[in-house]
């Protein structure tokens, strides 16, 4: 954006060329006379200058001279802008001189920024005082610049003396002040129609207000509709924002000296919502310092404060997630060593049934712990995924009879499914999480029961559309529900963590957390559509996949007898992880040794140690698991592996082993773990 320099001892002179300039796109500084401009320009050098001629202190002949002969500012383009040197000889001065342009005031608008515009499409160098074929030094340049002072001030005696009748002399000003007022006016609804805010105009004598036809584009006011007074506007501020609006309007009304105004508030559009403003006044004043009017105009902040409001919360969220995560690799080894304790005392208690109860209860809130984890990863989108294309028709009439039973008899759930859907790339098991959970907080905003209507459909995203999303076709899952609604003031929060509008102990308020996550993790999106006494709707935008849809996995349970001899080398850092998961192996028949860290493993096998299979975390200091594997396979290529880890996201060396064939997560069941080994081991001996 161009950076201009007015200069300029009439105010009105530097209202108007500032006015101009501002509605289109240039940064506007202004000085009264030609000092205060060198100071400002050698301070911060504009891009281009535009001067009056005839000023005090120094003129504008004077400041040309001086600017050309400064080697920061010779190359700075110099527009000469007057009303008083009219006559060709003022011109070819001003151009010898080193003038780039020599524009008289009675000039339009429009060719006064043609001429900006050529000038600065032009590459600019710094342009030497002209000469003549005789040539003109210094001394000659001086006598036409006093020549041309001289005849100027004999024009202002001829003036003067015409002035000296008084009548005439107020005549002639109350005249030029009139046409003066006209021509500003008659801009000013110009500039007014060209700016996509909203311009007003308020004369304070006759308390008439005018508006553009911004005031009917950005909030459907009609100017015929609207009464032209000042109580008016005042009225469509929001009430509680309308005594501070006022109260500052006032205050800047009353101080002498002030001219500017400015306010934020909430203003009300004709459809009854509220649109967040910014409101601009510029104060003028009559001679003895009274406001007599004022002008500005009123911008739209609204889709500003929304984005910054998505902002900060979106900061929020990623800062409770980045601790979200951190936390549950430590927890879950926790859970671990409670889980993996608890069986081996339900195994010992066989002939203590009571006992063995209690041991049982100990694993299950140790499986409730890992699910929270679970919830808490998916939120933190630091969960692990197995996205593939699926067929989300098929999906949702998969998970429909669960849903039937989950809502109860007074629900009524319709499906409206399109059959033209493409495929989705998800995590199949995720999503019936999200959507089990979406529909079951749809039931429970309905306690008298209603209809929970499930459809599927497409939307391609772009940049024209309100989805912050990379441009491209998307499966749109929607959830509707006839109950309550939600109030508008909670929207905003239905995504934070822990965040409820239930009765307290009714729920944990990680459920929107939950999806939201998985959703965003994704590569998709979730939006809300409410009214408090309306209902919901919960839009879930999936990314499309161009592959076929896999089958959907079948759910098998683990048996708790497969075991084997094979010899098995743990490694673990955490001792109590470790103690656990050694004895979980022993009693499922494998030999097994331990080690503390990927450093002690290798010298392990350097040793010569029978080995069958590596099972090691992923996630320890120095050498991670990763590593480990990579380094152990070198040695003995026939290496079985299998990962472990309590973290849900990408592992410290960068990435994760693909796929989840050869990793279990923590907290597992002994089962499980047995299942998973001999994946492995018999995986790898048919390859």
């Amino acid at each position: 954006m161009s950076r201009i320099l007015i200069v300029d001892d009439r105010e009105e002179n530097l209202y108007y060329l500032e006015t101009l300039l501002i509605s289109h796109g240039y940064q506007v500084d202004t000085a009264s006379q030609g000092n205060e401009a060198l100071d400002k320009a050698r301070n911060t050098p504009p891009d281009m200058i535009v001067s009056d001629l005839l000023m005090p202190i120094m003129d504008g002949y004077t400041l040309l001279q001086q600017w050309k002969s400064d080697s920061r500012l010779s190359r700075i383009p110099f527009i000469i802008y007057t009303a008083t040197y009219t006559e060709e000889s003022d011109r070819e001065l001003a151009l010898d001189l080193g003038a780039d342009a020599f524009v008289l005031k009675s000039a339009e608008p429009e060719a006064f920024l043609k001429v900006l515009w050529q000038i600065q499409d032009q590459p600019h160098s710094a342009k030497p005082i002209a000469t003549s074929p005789v040539g003109l030094d210094e001394n000659t340049i001086l006598k036409t610049y006093n020549q041309t002072l001289v005849r100027k001030l004999e024009e202002k005696s001829r003036q003067l003396e015409i002035a000296n009748r008084a009548l005439q002399k107020d005549i002639a000003r109350r005249e030029a002040t009139e046409a003066a007022l006209r021509v500003s006016v008659e801009r000013f609804r110009l500039l007014a129609q060209a700016t996509s805010d909203a311009a007003w105009d308020w004369d304070m004598l006759s308390d008439n207000r005018w508006w553009n036809d911004g005031f009917t584009q950005l909030f459907g006011h009609r100017r015929a509709d609207s009464q032209p007074d000042d109580a008016a506007w005042a009225a469509l501020i929001h009430p509680d924002d309308r005594e501070e609006v006022l109260t500052g309007r006032q205050l800047a009304i009353s101080q002498n000296g002030n001219n500017h105004w400015s306010a934020s508030y909430r203003f009300r559009c004709a459809d009854g919502q509220w649109a967040q403003v910014e409101d601009r006044g510029h104060l003028i004043r009559d001679d003895h310092g009274t406001v007599i009017r004022m002008v500005g105009g009123m911008t739209d902040i609204t889709n500003r404060i929304t984005m910054e409001k998505q902002l900060h919360r979106a900061q929020r969220l990623e800062a409770l997630g980045m601790l979200t995560g951190g936390v549950a690799h430590d927890f879950n080894n926790l859970l671990t060593v409670v889980m993996g304790n608890a069986q081996i005392l339900e195994d010992k208690l066989g002939d203590h049934p009571d006992h063995q109860r209690l041991a049982r209860m100990i694993t299950e809130a140790a499986e409730r712990g890992a699910d929270l984890t679970h919830r808490l990863l998916a939120f933190a989108r630091q969960q692990s995924l197995t996205p593939r294309a699926v067929n989300l028709n098929q999906l949702v009439l998969g998970i429909e009879p669960l849903l039937q039973r989950a809502l109860g008899s007074n629900i009524v759930i319709a499906l409206e499914l399109d059959a033209r859907l493409p495929s989705v790339y998800v995590d199949p098991s995720e999503l019936e999480h999200a959507l089990l959970n979406l529909c079951v907080n749809g039931r429970n905003a309905m306690p008298q029961g209603g209809s929970l209507t499930i459809s599927t459909g497409a939307t391609q995203a772009s940049d024209s559309t309100e989805l912050d999303l990379s441009c491209g076709q998307y499966a749109v899952l929607s959830i509707t529900d006839t109950g309550t609604g939600i109030a508008p003031e909670l929207v905003d929060r239905l995504f934070e963590p822990f965040f409820t509008s239930a009765e307290q102990g009714a729920g944990t308020g990680l459920g929107l957390a939950m999806v939201h996550g998985f959703i965003n993790q994704s590569g998709g999106q979730i939006n809300v559509r409410s009214r408090p006494g309306e209902g919901s709707t919960f839009l879930l935008y999936l990314p499309v996949s161009d592959q076929p849809p896999t089958p959907l996995p079948v759910d098998e349970q683990p048996s708790e007898n497969i075991g084997g001899n094979e010899s098995i080398l743990l490694v673990e850092d955490d001792h109590l992880v470790r103690q656990v998961a050694k004895h979980q192996l022993e009693s499922l028949g494998y030999q097994v040794i331990t080690a503390t860290d990927g450093q002690q493993a290798l010298d392990l096998l350097h040793e010569g140690n029978t080995v069958d299979l590596l099972f090691t975390d992923l996630r320890m200091p120095g050498m991670g698991g990763r590593q480990l594997a990579q380094l152990a396979s070198e040695l003995r290529p026939t290496l079985k592996i299998l990962f472990t880890t309590g973290f849900a996201g990408h592992d410290d060396e960068g990435d994760r082993p693909q796929g989840n064939t050869n990793l279990i997560r923590k907290p597992y069941r002994r089962s499980e773990l047995a299942q998973c080994l001999r994946q492995v081991l018999t995986q790898q001996d048919n390859a």
